[in-house]
């Protein structure tokens, strides 16, 4: 059997299961192989901040370390 019919297969499979604990296993099983996303680990406060940081940027409202640093010494 070749690897697009084993997937057919296995996913049959899992239409024809009804057992929840089953299907939170696999969907475990294969969101292990997934690579995570940092974003995704986020709070949503931590996207907010980011992304009001993204449109200062986009403003040019920045200032250099160095001009940050010559501030507080």
């Amino acid at each position: 059997m070749n690897i697009q019919e084993e997937k057919i297969s296995l996913a049959q499979l899992l239409m024809e299961t009804n057992d929840p604990e089953l299907i939170r296993s696999i969907r475990e099983i294969l969101s292990k192989n997934k690579p995570m996303d940092f974003w995704d680990e986020l709070s949503r406060d931590e996207k907010a901040e980011i992304q009001a940081a993204d449109k200062e940027i986009a403003r040019e409202e920045t200032t250099s370390y160095e001009k940050f640093i010559k501030k507080h010494r």
